[in-house]
């Protein structure tokens, strides 16, 4: 998706569009998966003694921080973002701050997953789980660079 702007302004139909790509893209499927991800990773350490045991607490702080940020996303800095309008340079700080505590799970999440590797020996699921763990880093990393790149500069931010 490119968003042009005049001088530095974006429009409220370009700010629209890409609050919608974060919503629909980032927002909706993060909210999906990592409950998703939550009971799978239960599923393969209840098969696999030894499979990481801090994996579930992480993706449970990882869901309950990811929640609560993008639900003040949504209810604070996105409808004036929709809208053009100017936004709180604190409240950007805010979310860019949430943004290096999101960060520092995935690197969490990296340690414990090997790189989001299974073992030789890993059933299905553990595969899956990594698979799904490296979907999420992947996701959270584009997610944030959006934000942090492409939307919040567009306001000043």
């Amino acid at each position: 998706m490119t968003v042009t702007h005049n001088d530095d302004a974006i429009s409220p139909q370009e700010a629209a569009a890409l609050v919608d790509l974060i919503l629909d893209r980032y927002h909706a499927v993060q909210r999906a998966e990592v409950p998703a991800l939550i009971r799978l990773a239960r599923q393969v350490q209840a098969q696999h003694p030894d499979a990481p045991r801090e994996l579930v607490p992480l993706l449970e702080r990882m869901r309950v921080n990811l929640d609560a940020h993008m639900q003040k996303e949504e209810d604070g800095l996105f409808p004036a973002m929709r809208l053009a309008e100017p936004v709180s340079a604190v409240a950007v700080e805010i979310m860019r701050d949430e943004h290096d505590d999101h960060a520092k799970h995935l690197r969490d999440l990296q340690r414990l997953t090997n790189d989001h590797t299974p073992p030789t020996h890993a059933s299905l699921e553990w595969r899956q789980l990594c698979a799904g763990t490296r979907k999420l880093a992947d996701d959270l990393v584009e997610h944030i660079r959006l934000e942090n790149e492409v939307l919040f500069p567009r306001f000043g931010a």
